[in-house]
């Protein structure tokens, strides 16, 4: 009885087929890798952005105080009220600087 012998290149084109198939399932787990971590990077960003959102709300306590220094401020003369917001922030500097309450690093 004779065998029958496989040809030549069977061999070599199962070896590249394996090859192939391997390569093609690393390509796909590395994908799916790739597609969870942004997907973990997309919620992260997101919670930041919902906690700024949060923490942007509104003014301060100290923002909104009603016995505030610029009440105070605009109490001791009630003509600074009628001034234009620049001339007021300029106007209550100066006061705050002569009052001694400014931070100042000389």
């Amino acid at each position: 009885m004779q065998e029958l012998a496989s040809p030549s290149y069977v061999l070599p084109l199962t070896v590249l087929l394996v090859a192939c198939l391997a390569l093609l399932v690393f390509l796909l787990f590395m994908s799916f890798r790739i597609s969870w971590r942004l997907g973990w990077i997309e919620r992260r960003l997101d919670q930041q952005q919902a906690e700024a959102q949060v923490a942007d709300n509104g003014p301060t306590v100290a923002e909104t105080s009603p016995g505030g220094a610029f009440e105070a401020f605009l109490n001791e003369d009630p003509s600074r009220r009628e001034l234009t917001k620049s001339e007021q922030f300029a106007a209550f500097r100066q006061w705050r600087h002569a009052k001694g309450m400014n931070w100042s690093n000389s």
